[in-house]
């Protein structure tokens, strides 16, 4: 198998480090051995170019495993990427019922186009009330909940 070589500042062999933990949280597939490879590979080369306290070596799993200051870092990023996430699902799929509530199967047949144009008030009227309340107006009507 040809293999490839890369010529990578420590700035940026940080930054793949960061892409590898990341793409790995995100793909989150133990199964996945050229994966697995890759992740030991990438952390296991960190010591050679200046990052070794960004990873410790675990013995008893015999694994590259990023240290807790590397850790943390990550999960503040994964913590501002899930709020992001969160607000722009939750508008998106509230704007688009509203949408469907008021045209039906009309809104089913638009263009993407026509859809975003007909998306954008609703968004920004969602956008609006949770940048100013969060979730606190928010209600969810259902006769399951009266029981909690």
């Amino acid at each position: 198998m040809k293999k490839v070589n890369l010529e990578l500042t420590k700035e940026q062999y940080k930054e793949l480090m960061k892409l590898i933990y990341l793409g790995d949280w995100v793909i989150d597939e133990p199964e996945n051995m050229v994966l697995n490879e890759l992740v030991q590979i990438i952390f296991e080369q960190s010591k050679e170019i200046g990052l070794g306290k960004l990873i410790e070596f675990d013995k008893e799993a015999e694994l590259f495993m990023p240290s807790g200051d590397f850790e943390d870092e990550m999960i503040d990023i994964i913590q501002d990427y899930e709020e992001d996430s969160f607000w722009e699902h939750l508008i998106y799929r509230l704007s688009d019922r509203d949408l469907h509530v008021k045209l039906g199967k009309e809104a089913e047949e638009m263009s993407m186009e026509a859809k975003i144009d007909m998306l954008d008030p609703l968004t920004e009227k969602y956008v609006t009330e949770f940048e100013k309340n969060g979730v606190e107006n928010l209600m969810v009507k259902s006769s399951h909940l009266k029981k909690v």
